[in-house]
């Protein structure tokens, strides 16, 4: 596909742009880290207790309100 004159210089603008703007953005390792003074404690969610189905007549038919 070729590209008009004006197509190109947009294109190279946005390219130039992209890049700038990328190259800009502060660096992970540049970034000063805060250590807190106490570790965060998660807690492991344990499985769901298995329960027993419905039986097929129980269950209510929700199709129809």
């Amino acid at each position: 596909m070729i590209m008009t004159r004006k197509q190109q210089i947009v294109t190279a603008f946005l390219a130039v742009l992209i890049v700038a703007s990328v190259m800009s953005m502060p660096h992970p390792t540049d970034m000063k880290r805060e250590h807190p003074a106490t570790r965060a404690s998660g807690t492991v969610a344990t499985a769901p207790s298995v329960t027993a189905e419905n039986n097929h007549e129980q269950v209510k038919d929700l199709t129809y309100n």
